[in-house]
């Protein structure tokens, strides 16, 4: 059972006024099970993880537990389409569907590309509101 109380333990953690789209597919032990790309709404993000919330409880989908599962991950932060491996740390049905918590592992190149882009996307926020 995955621990309800993990954390990811981070001083930078941007959380999206509107929750940014993205998709992916769904891992077991870093081999793909699957060639559909589900849909999913992008909560927060760090360097080495992030929150997702999507439609469907995928662990019901595959009848797999959570903690079993990694996500690769495929959105777009400000420019460049990121594509990153996230295991499932927790999981917590949420309305009509799931929210889950990823944590990206040995992926240093993907941590400096999300800090660059939420770099580049902040002052775009900051620039447009003025």
């Amino acid at each position: 059972m995955i621990s309800k109380k993990y954390k990811r333990k981070e001083a930078f953690r941007f959380v999206f006024n509107q929750p940014l789209d993205a998709e992916f597919s769904v891992l077991v032990n870093g081999r793909q099970i699957d060639s559909e790309m589900h849909p999913c709404k992008i909560i927060d993000i760090s360097p080495r993880g992030m929150k997702v919330y999507t439609n469907s409880d995928i662990s019901k989908i595959y009848n797999i537990p959570p903690e079993s599962l990694q996500f690769q991950m495929h959105f777009v932060l400000d420019i460049t389409r990121i594509q990153a491996i996230g295991y499932v740390r927790w999981c917590k049905l949420f309305g009509t569907g799931a929210h889950f918590g990823l944590q990206f592992e040995d992926q240093p190149d993907i941590e400096e590309l999300i800090i660059s882009e939420m770099k580049r996307r902040r002052r775009k926020e900051v620039i447009s509101k003025k």
